[in-house]
């Protein structure tokens, strides 16, 4: 007999997005049930397989080819209202199944498309405000694939995601927040590092800037503490002290991290 317990949560798990009582439900069920167990394993497994893809590399005609097959679709079905209409619609579309993690593969082809699509209507010198309108949509698509990456549960994927936030101009506010919380809660310090490395640029927002201060105290990592205390000397933050003076007083703090700590706020004191 086929179990009726709810699949998605096993989906949710392994994305971590369950509440610690919803965690335990789900832990307690898998424990009981054989299929629920290797349906979760077949999950995991996928995760797995799909962190270890190499990213396809597009052939070197590629932008010829997208333009010429753009240029006959356009003229043989649509007018110029209609084309953008309808490249919009199925932008949209594609988007809504990024909650979907099996489709996170398929729209990194996808923004290579539409940014090659962009690039031929600038130079054609036509179009502009729906060149702006597809580089919002293109914007939109890289937060959305950032925010389901940074909760794979493979380092590597987070990794990459943290590297994408480094193409949006503009970053989102739960882009910033997202970063912030994989800062203070990722299991692997090179994410965690990578994370601190990309909000270091983002220092002349002031909410960012709180939240790195109040991350000082809750970092175990030597390296974590080491590149706060630089980049907090760097933008001169002396809210920070505090929070600095907190991590000393902890008995499991680095010997080495604390004679750092002690010169950074002494550099930021003076």
């Amino acid at each position: 007999m086929k179990c009726a317990f709810d699949k998605e949560k096993l989906w949710s798990l392994a994305l971590n997005n369950l509440s610690d009582a919803e965690k335990a439900e789900v832990n307690l069920h898998v424990t009981t049930c054989s299929a629920c167990t290797e349906e979760l394993n077949g999950i995991m497994t996928f995760w797995n397989i799909t962190a270890a893809l190499p990213e396809p590399e597009p052939s070197a005609d590629i932008k010829n080819k997208f333009i010429q097959n753009l240029e006959a679709y356009k003229k043989e079905q649509l007018a110029k209202t209609g084309f953008w209409d309808q490249l919009k619609e199925n932008i949209s579309k594609l988007t809504t199944l990024l909650v979907n993690p099996r489709m996170a593969y398929g729209l990194g082809m996808l923004v290579v498309g539409v940014v090659v699509a962009s690039l031929y209507f600038q130079q054609k010198g036509s179009g502009k405000s729906e060149v702006a309108v597809l580089s919002s949509q293109v914007k939109e698509m890289r937060e959305m694939l950032t925010l389901t990456l940074l909760e794979h549960p493979s380092a590597s994927e987070r990794l990459r995601a943290v590297s994408y936030v480094n193409e949006i101009d503009t970053v989102d506010r739960r882009v910033k927040d997202a970063l912030l919380t994989t800062l203070n809660n990722d299991e692997n310090v090179n994410v965690r590092l990578t994370a601190l490395e990309t909000l270091s640029k983002m220092t002349s927002d002031p909410k960012v800037r709180e939240g790195l201060i109040q991350s000082i105290a809750q970092q175990a990592s030597p390296l974590v503490q080491s590149a706060l205390a630089d980049i907090m000397l760097s933008i001169q933050e002396k809210k920070s002290v505090r929070s600095f003076q907190q991590l000393l007083k902890k008995p499991e703090t680095n010997e080495a991290i604390k004679t750092k700590i002690q010169a950074t706020i002494h550099q930021l004191n003076t």
